[in-house]
């Protein structure tokens, strides 16, 4: 990894923009795809559990971070391991539907062949891993299931997305990703259309240092809608970011633009 100062380039803020749930559905994929050729996004996680997750490393390329998954919060898409992990299985037979739910029942031993076996599988699909992320940050729940998931970014040696606020009383994760020396956002928005704020206000708005907006794109099609609940908000939010043109509008707002394979660790 570059150290900041590099990788800010002169500039005190610098930010990261990704597309998550790439794989969930070929609406998502190619909101995502459209978002990279035109530099509305930096970057792209694959849900490599979600039904047409192969199509999207075809759509997208292998330069992709891999969004391991614990849970499924689609009424009507499931997501299931790809291992035998019975504590990992919720009552509709696939993952629990909560990030919660998830958490307080899978076991750690599990947790590390399933989000191993996930990783190993975007790799055999031709995927060359720049990141890891927790799906809904089920790990950031629990020390146990934190641990895994940070033994498995040194393992690989990549840097991690952590995209949650918890509160004061929940665990301090972005404090112990540090401790071990990883990247940690110096602010994290996850910002959809029905944000009050505008992108550009978001990028107006970021603080020193690298801070990451997350974003779920994606354009409108009747699988789209038949699976997702969110979708309308995802086309909008794919709107909102094509009339923004991210990088132009960062450089605007003097923000430095920074990729994820920036952040890998040397």
């Amino acid at each position: 990894m570059s150290d900041e100062t590099t990788l800010l380039a002169g500039k005190s803020r610098g930010v990261i923009v990704t597309a998550s749930d790439a794989g969930l559905c070929v609406g998502v994929n190619e909101g995502i795809r459209q978002a990279l050729v035109a530099n509305d996004v930096s970057g792209a996680s694959l849900l490599v559990v979600a039904p047409f997750a192969r199509e999207a490393v075809h759509r997208l390329g292998g330069t992709l971070g891999v969004q391991l998954a614990l849970n499924s919060e689609h009424d009507l898409l499931d997501l299931r391991p790809v291992t035998y992990a019975p504590s990992l299985l919720g009552g509709r037979g696939g993952f629990p539907v909560t990030a919660d739910d998830a958490a307080e029942h899978a076991d750690p031993e599990e947790v590390y062949r399933e989000f191993r076996a996930q990783i190993e599988r975007a790799i055999i699909w031709g995927v060359e891993p720049q990141f890891l992320a927790s799906h809904d940050d089920v790990v950031a729940r629990q020390l146990s299931l934190f641990d895994v998931f940070l033994d498995l970014a040194e393992e690989y040696r990549l840097p991690i997305r952590h995209g949650y606020d918890f509160g004061s009383t929940a665990l301090d994760a972005a404090k112990l990703a540090r401790e071990r020396g990883h990247f940690v956002a110096a602010s994290t928005v996850n910002w959809s259309s029905d944000d009050p704020r505008s992108l550009r206000d978001v990028l107006d708005g970021l603080p020193n240092g690298i801070s990451e907006i997350i974003v779920s794109p994606a354009v409108a099609g009747m699988e789209l809608d038949a699976v997702i609940g969110d979708a309308a908000r995802r086309v909008t939010t794919f709107h909102a970011l094509s009339t923004t043109r991210m990088r132009e509008a960062a450089h605007e707002a003097d923000v430095a633009w920074i990729c994820w394979d920036d952040l890998r660790p040397a």
